[in-house]
């Protein structure tokens, strides 16, 4: 079996330590092989070993300067590291290469550091472009609805919502947020109530958490109004 996949296999079945020093002796027999650098540092990001990663990488990138996917990676070590600013640059450095299949997803990235920088605006502008290459993201897709309320645009939210139940109706989570866009929105309760319903069939433990959450929110906003 090809040495890469045999060390994903590993590393699922919790065999850390021996994934890792399979993609090592890799390396050492091919060490042209560029995926198994890019595994290999993929694995230590998961592993919070970080200061490993950005050796593997460093190598890599000396090998190949040229090969986005190690740019990417470099970005997703800084954003694991939170050092956002850092990550952002990188990911911007990805989506300017004519030719990488990593464009998408280098916008995605570029949107979460933005969230993280609780610059909400920004990262949806992100997503939205990132949408425009794959309109069937449905973890995009959801990202968006989720932005689109935190910047208060909730009957867009609506949409991207819907369009989430439409190509996947069972995503108990696009099933609550539809729920409670419809509450913001005011609508009658026999309209959303439903979608809280069948999120609730389709995961109840979770849907028993999302309804703490937004107990707790709808608490805080009621006090703040009363200080007002």
């Amino acid at each position: 079996m090809e040495r890469n996949h045999k060390a994903f296999q590993l590393w699922e079945q919790g065999e850390f330590n021996q994934a890792i020093q399979l993609l090592m002796e890799e390396i050492n027999d091919n060490p042209d092989n560029s995926d198994s650098y890019y595994n290999l540092a993929t694995m230590f990001i998961l592993g919070h070993k970080y200061d490993d990663a950005k050796a593997i990488l460093e190598t890599a990138i000396e090998k190949y300067p040229n090969d986005s996917i190690f740019i990417y990676a470099f970005g997703n070590l800084y954003y694991e590291l939170e050092n956002y600013q850092v990550s952002l640059n990188y990911f911007e450095q990805v989506t300017q290469f004519q030719e990488t299949p990593l464009k998408k997803d280098a916008m995605v990235m570029i949107g979460q550091n933005y969230l993280a920088l609780d610059q909400s605006k920004k990262a949806l502008v992100y997503f939205l472009s990132a949408y425009e290459e794959d309109k069937l993201d449905m973890t995009l897709i959801l990202l968006i609805g989720n932005t689109l309320m935190q910047v208060g645009s909730f009957q867009e939210a609506k949409k991207y919502f819907e369009l989430s139940l439409e190509q996947a109706p069972q995503n108990d989570e696009a099933w609550f947020k539809r729920g409670v866009v419809g509450m913001v929105l005011e609508e009658d309760l026999n309209s959303f109530q439903p979608f809280f319903n069948k999120s609730k069939e389709l995961n109840p433990s979770r849907y028993e958490e999302r309804i703490k959450q937004l107990t707790a929110i709808e608490s805080i906003v009621k006090n703040q109004k009363d200080v007002e």
